[in-house]
Formats: C-alpha cells, sequence, structure tokens
C-alpha cells in the first residue's frame, strides 16, 4: 500500500492525534509568560483556583464549545413568534452558548476588589477559542459594572451592580452597550434616538440602532437625546435598559441579525426601540462622555487582550503542526524557511501578550490612582488614556496577519474550517478593529488627547511614563515636530507612522521584563 510521508503511515492508518495532542489541556500552566504576570499578585488560594479552572476548560471543554457552536445550524436565531401568539422577539443562543456564559458570569468575575490581573487573565483565555458568543458578554458586562458603580445613583442601578457582585451559575446576568446608528456609526455625536420623561423617573426611548451586539444581554447601556438637549455630543445622555420589563419584552423589535464575517456565533441585530423603558445613568450632558470614558474604553482594553489571545492561540497551533507534521523526510518545524516563519510568529504572539498585559496594567494602575485621589491624577491617566487608544488600534489591525500567517504552516489543511480553529480565528479577528473604534480613529483620538492636554513642550516626560526603557530621542523630537502643527496633513500622517513604532518599543520593554520574571521564578 502506497506511504504518505515518512511516518511510513497507509492512507487509511494516517492520524492526526500527534497534533491534536500538542496543543495542551492546560493553558495556564502551558504559558510561562502568563504565569509570570499574575505572580506580580498576591493571590490567595481561592483565586489561583479560579485562574487554573480557566485555563483547563479553555483547552479543553471551551475549545470544543467554539468549534461546535458556529456551525450554521447552531448559529443564533430569531424566534419570533411564541406558542400563544405573542411576539417574542427573542434570540435563541446554543445551551452550550449559555452553558458557558453562565460559568463566566457566575464565576466571581465581576466582584469588587478582584485583582486585575485575575479578570484578564481570564479574559485572555476565552479569547484564545475567540468569540464563540461569549467574550462580547464579557467585555460589555465589564463596561456595565464599571459605570454603574462609577455614576450609579439610582437604586435600580444599585440592584444591577449587586446582582453582578452576587451571581453565580445558577442566578446571573450580563449586559450589553447600544451606541451606533445608521447615520453615524463612530460619530455618535450625530445620534437621532429620543429619550423622553416618563414615569416613576424612567423614560422611554424611540428610535433604531445600527449595531447591536449581545441582543440577549439582561441590560443595556444605551445612547439616546433627550427632549430639548442640544445638538453635538453633549445632547446625548446615557441610559440603562431592562431587556425585560415587568416579564415582557421592554419595547423593542429586532428588525434583523447582521450576516457578519467573524463573531458569528454572537447575536448582532439592527433594533428598533419603541418605547423602551430605562433610566438615566450619569449626567445627561455627559452620556457619551461617560460610555466613552468608562464603557468603551474599557471594552477596547478587552480588544487588546483579545488580539493577544489570538495570536497566542495561532502560535500554539502553528507549534502543534509544525512538530507533528513530515514533509519531504523531516519534520516541517525543521525546515529552515518555515522554522524562521515559525520563530516569528511566536515572538509576534509573545510581544502582543507581554503587551497587552502591559497595557492592563498601566490602565488599572490609573484607575486605582483616581479613585484614591477623588479625581483625574493628570498626565498617569493621560498615558493611560493615549496607551489605551494606540495599543487597540494597532494590536486589532495586526491580529489578522497573525492569524493568516499561523494557517499558512498547514496548507491547505489551514484553510478547512472544520480541521483546525484558525479560519474561524481569522474571521474573528477580522472584526476586532471594528469594534469600539477603528484603527484610524483611535490614533487621531490619541493625537487630540496629547493636544488638548497639553502634552506639547514636554514629549519627552510624557513618553517616558511608559517607554523609559525603550524610548529613542528621534521619538520625542519627532512627537514634538508633530505637536507644533498637528493638524497639517503631512504631521498627522507621521503621526500615523510614529505610533505603531512607539506602541512596538512599549511591548518590547514590557517583554523583556517579563521573561526577567520568567527566568527569576
Amino acid at each position: 500500500m502506497e506511504t504518505l510521508d515518512a511516518n511510513t503511515h497507509s492512507f487509511d492508518e494516517y492520524s492526526f492525534d500527534g497534533y491534536l495532542a500538542a496543543l495542551g489541556e492546560d493553558w495556564l500552566r502551558e504559558d510561562p509568560l502568563l504565569g509570570a504576570w499574575l505572580q506580580r499578585s498576591s493571590l490567595d488560594a481561592s483565586t489561583v483556583a479560579l485562574v487554573a479552572r480557566f485555563g483547563r476548560a479553555a483547552a479543553t471543554r471551551y475549545k470544543g464549545i467554539a468549534d461546535r457552536v458556529e456551525q450554521a445550524e447552531r448559529l443564533p436565531f430569531i424566534e419570533r413568534r411564541g406558542p400563544y401568539n405573542r411576539e417574542s422577539a427573542e434570540v435563541v443562543l446554543p445551551a452550550e452558548t449559555r452553558a458557558v456564559l453562565a460559568e463566566v458570569h457566575g464565576s466571581g468575575i465581576w466582584r469588587e476588589g478582584l485583582d486585575e490581573r485575575v479578570r484578564y487573565a481570564l479574559v485572555y483565555l476565552l479569547n484564545q477559542n475567540g468569540e464563540f458568543g461569549v467574550t462580547c458578554s464579557t467585555a460589555c458586562t465589564d463596561g456595565l459594572v464599571r459605570l454603574l458603580r462609577a455614576f450609579g445613583d439610582d437604586p435600580r442601578s444599585r440592584e444591577v451592580v449587586d446582582q453582578l457582585e452576587r451571581a453565580t451559575p445558577e442566578n446571573w446576568i450580563h449586559g450589553a452597550q447600544f451606541v451606533s446608528e445608521i447615520q453615524g456609526g463612530s460619530d455618535a455625536a450625530t445620534n437621532v434616538v429620543r429619550a423622553e420623561p416618563a414615569e416613576a423617573g424612567l423614560y422611554s426611548l424611540t428610535g433604531q440602532k445600527w449595531f447591536c451586539s449581545n441582543l440577549t444581554a439582561d441590560y443595556w447601556l444605551v445612547t439616546a437625546r433627550a427632549e430639548g438637549a442640544p445638538a453635538g455630543h453633549r445632547g446625548v445622555g446615557l441610559f440603562c435598559v431592562p431587556r425585560l420589563y415587568e416579564g415582557r419584552v421592554n419595547g423593542h423589535r429586532i428588525l434583523r441579525l447582521k450576516d457578519k464575517l467573524g463573531t458569528r456565533a454572537l447575536p448582532t441585530a439592527e433594533l428598533e426601540l419603541d418605547g423602551a423603558l430605562g433610566w438615566p445613568v450619569g449626567p445627561q450632558d455627559a452620556g457619551l462622555k461617560n460610555m466613552v470614558a468608562v464603557v468603551l474604553t474599557t471594552s477596547r482594553v478587552h480588544n487588546i487582550v483579545a488580539a493577544a489571545g489570538f495570536a497566542r492561540r495561532a502560535s500554539r497551533e502553528a507549534r502543534a503542526y509544525a512538530g507533528f507534521r513530515h514533509a519531504f523526510g523531516k519534520r516541517i518545524e525543521e525546515q529552515p524557511l518555515l522554522a524562521a516563519s515559525l520563530r516569528e510568529i511566536e515572538h509576534t504572539a509573545d510581544l502582543a501578550e507581554a503587551g497587552a498585559f502591559a497595557v492592563v496594567d498601566t490602565w488599572a494602575a490609573a484607575q486605582e490612582q483616581n479613585a484614591r485621589a477623588g479625581r483625574i491624577d493628570g498626565d498617569q491617566a493621560l498615558w493611560a488614556r493615549v496607551l489605551v487608544s494606540i495599543a487597540k488600534a494597532v494590536a486589532t489591525r495586526r491580529a489578522p496577519g497573525h492569524v493568516y500567517a499561523a494557517m499558512m504552516v498547514f496548507g491547505g489543511n489551514g484553510i478547512e474550517e472544520r480541521f483546525c480553529a484558525l479560519p474561524r480565528l481569522w474571521r474573528d479577528a477580522a472584526i476586532l478593529e471594528t469594534w469600539e473604534g477603528p484603527y484610524t480613529l483611535l490614533l487621531m483620538q490619541a493625537l487630540r488627547d496629547m493636544v488638548r492636554f497639553g502634552v506639547k513642550g514636554r514629549e519627552r516626560a510624557f513618553l517616558e511614563l511608559g517607554l523609559a526603557e525603550g524610548l529613542e530621542a528621534e521619538d520625542w523630537d519627532e512627537l514634538e515636530d508633530i505637536l507644533a502643527a498637528p493638524d497639517q496633513e503631512e504631521n498627522i500622517l507621521r503621526w500615523g507612522r510614529l505610533a505603531p513604532r512607539l506602541y512596538q518599543r512599549f511591548e518590547e520593554t514590557a517583554l523583556a521584563e517579563l521573561r526577567g520574571d520568567v527566568q527569576s521564578r
């Protein structure tokens, strides 16, 4: 019988078990950078056990579930009418998706005081399986609980926070955020959804939202313009809208589910609000500001961590297959050009991981300082804000390329949807940049923030807040030139080239420090 390669297996005997085994069964234990990052915190035994449980689940059960829920017959769908001739307008999720959501939201992940490294270690582990109907819910719920803690003076807001704090796998809730409208997209200052006063301090919301992900959430954060509010961003308020009110559909109708390139297990809809009741959150002339500063910024951090998770999974897949597969008389990892490609894939995954963890640390430290001071702490808060914008833009723009490079290690097997997870991850990675602001918008936001908050004249000191080890004179010189005339087209284009270089230097510094921690363990 004809043999295939140096493994000397026949066609009917050929097994891919070696590749599958090499993918691992514990993605915490097998990730030294993650372990070193977590060891920077003093964690009690129960918290260590929580992360370890997710490390094993991500590598085993969740991996299988992520593959299954993306199959066409299992994708979310709209149940238009219930059994008693009542409009239900419900999205139906696979039972396995709801089971994972229950485990995640009921795990204590939203407990106040939980170490931020632990919280985002869980996010990182989950994202190694792509979105799979779970990680958008995690990002949105994180933003919901942070916003309601900060601005939720209404007793109803405090009750939602309490439910999140006390959640168990048997009794849990989650959140969503609906900002985009058909006429504006990222330009939310043009939003026209209306909010009119109703009974008991509630408002009635009317109009269409264009991109509503995680539609099955129990509570939605929705931007809307109150009657008599001024034009522009100061007229956009923020409301918490229960999906169900007094046990019935709360004034909304699902127009259709989006047919997306990726994140297909996540229900994303066009939604018509028709008298949906919700309560205001925070000052109504700062609704959009608070949505961006708290909710969208939190989701951007999730996007950065997700891009790192995608890169790590891509690296793991590529190494597992290259170490298993034989061609032309040797394992393909021994072929010089492919070996060089593997090294690059693994190095970019290390950079993405270390950079994401360093972003979390920077952002969390700025939040903690602000909370202690009871105010925004100048430069540290500004650096964190600029860093998150740059990191989200750069990390998500690169993510599809990281996954694609790993796909090509597999040859034809890399583009077969049911052979490995990489085609699905590649499609999901293409979606990351579209969430919470695309590449160019975020780079411009970072530039505008530096102009607005007076970085001009102290460029070096500002960059050294996060780049003390990796900064070069040309970096602050160029930033100085850019900030001297930030509205000139040439300087805007120069900023577009400088920002990715700055973030790469940030990643390199973070990776060197984290590898030092690994070696000292």
